[in-house]
């Protein structure tokens, strides 16, 4: 049976985003938020299967524009700095001292952003699959995985000028943050698909043949939206400044967790943390992937939410 939040509620920014906020486990237990991927894919209660709410608050919430957050898909006052904002707003509104930090993709960028301006709040660090926000990562992701995923490229890019194909990150952000609505809905089903289709990758699945588009929900929309919107600013942050606010958290007692077959965030990453941060517990799941619905990296996960949240 999920859990039931003992705490639901909208928390206004004060500049035009309202966030969705929910608190489960033992209200008086030792804290910890997790920060979703992304940008704007929203919260998911699974996470919640990482700790013990019989004695940890767990507190989740949707950034701006994210999930159940409002307006949805909204780029307006929304960036790196804004977020980190909020959750340090979140923990003084909660009345929360000190908390655990869990972040995952996305999330992980967050929560070494947070954590690097607010190490005195953060009692514990885990990150999973982490991403640097690089153009490295970008051309990878966008550019060199048409390799892997051929069919899955071909599909995202079908129509499109050789110049577009070349710079496909940028194609889609235009069409997604300036092209009409029907661009816009077009450009986040190709993205999805292709998303999909790096997935099945990583899990080992031959590429689906369907050429289909897929139906896309005003959700899909908003999720990549904000994508777009982050990507193509080098999610207002760079590799070189998180890697240097990881070499400051050497009183954080750190986890990492990295899939060595994640496509989405490459392993690198996770080596390039260590090396900022060498008191970090590095632990790699052997043929894990990107998503914490793998088995062994759900596990990895569980195992350093145990082992830090003693850490008071």
């Amino acid at each position: 049976m999920p859990a039931t939040p003992f705490s639901e509620q909208q928390q206004p920014t004060g500049d035009g985003h309202t966030l969705y906020v929910a608190q489960y486990g033992k209200p008086d237990g030792p804290a910890a938020v997790v920060l979703h991927g992304g940008p704007g894919s929203g919260t998911q209660a699974s996470v919640l299967d990482w700790f013990d709410l019989n004695r940890q608050r767990v507190v989740l919430f949707d950034q701006r524009g994210a999930g159940r957050s409002r307006p949805h898909g909204e780029i307006a006052n929304n960036d790196s700095t804004k977020l980190v904002a909020d959750i340090e707003m979140l923990r003084t509104s909660l009345n929360i001292q000190r908390w655990m930090v869990v972040g995952g993709s996305w999330g992980a960028t967050l929560a070494l952003l947070y954590a690097g301006q607010h190490s005195e709040r953060v009692n514990g660090l885990v990150l999973r699959g982490s991403f640097l926000a690089s153009p490295r990562e970008m051309h990878w992701f966008f550019q060199s995985l048409q390799a892997m995923v051929p069919q899955g490229f071909a599909r995202l890019t079908a129509g499109w000028s050789d110049a577009e194909k070349a710079c496909v990150l940028a194609t889609l952000s235009h069409q997604l943050l300036h092209g009409s609505e029907a661009a816009a809905m077009e450009a986040a089903g190709r993205w999805s698909q292709y998303e999909d289709a790096v997935m099945q990758a990583i899990s080992g699945k031959l590429e689906s043949g369907d050429s289909g588009t897929a139906e896309v929900s005003l959700r899909t929309l908003g999720k990549y939206r904000l994508q777009a919107h982050y990507l193509s600013n080098g999610c207002f942050t760079s590799e070189a400044a998180l890697l240097q606010m990881a070499s400051r958290l050497h009183a954080v007692p750190t986890v990492i967790v990295h899939g060595t077959h994640d496509l989405i965030c490459p392993p690198h990453n996770a080596v390039l943390i260590k090396q900022a941060m060498p008191h970090a517990v590095l632990r790699w799941v052997a043929k894990g992937g990107h998503t914490p619905a793998d088995g062994g990296i759900a596990e990895g996960l569980k195992q350093a939410v145990r082992e830090l949240s003693g850490v008071v």
